[in-house]
């Protein structure tokens, strides 16, 4: 019976040892990224009918890329930002925290284009891998039909760009 505790035990351990060495996140010193950063966030703001508003906002986001395993796949985030439209000449400026599965962070830097249909950003601070991570990305809105009266917008946002590790 000791023997079967033992072998159970010994077999929990490298099935726990197995499955925190898959969340490690082995990314190329440099290369190119797609992906999808799908969010929900609320805002608060005000407005003077359909060309004039501005918003203070937040949201959450999952990362995830096709096929699975590309950098930055399984990736959470968190974004502040502004948004303003005066007469049709939009503005959007921000800041996201993303955290990989191994707990390292880089902050993203986004400004929207003024068309209101996307933006660029950079990468603003690094921690662990994404130290000195230096990055050129361009991301594309797509804006889904929201699930509750309390949520301002939500959507699965295409990214993509090329990226360098320290």
């Amino acid at each position: 019976m000791n023997r079967n505790l033992a072998a159970g035990m010994a077999l929990s351990a490298m099935l726990v040892a197995g499955n925190t060495m898959a969340g490690k996140v082995n990314m190329p010193k440099e290369g190119s990224f797609e992906f999808d950063y799908c969010a929900v966030g609320h805002g608060t703001g005000f407005s003077a009918g359909d060309k004039y508003a501005v918003s203070h906002y937040q949201n959450v986001a999952n990362v995830t890329t096709n096929p699975p395993g590309k950098p930055f796949d399984r990736t959470a985030s968190t974004c502040s930002g502004t948004y303003a439209n005066v007469n049709g000449r939009q503005w959007d400026y921000g800041m996201c925290e993303l955290t990989d599965e191994d707990g390292d962070k880089w902050w993203l830097e986004y400004r929207g284009n003024a068309e209101g249909t996307g933006g660029t950003y950079t990468a603003a601070y690094g921690s662990g891998k994404y130290d000195g991570m230096t990055i050129r990305g361009e991301y594309r809105l797509d804006f889904w039909p929201t699930a509750s009266k309390d949520v301002a917008f939500q959507g699965c946002f295409h990214n993509k760009g090329t990226y360098k590790l320290k």
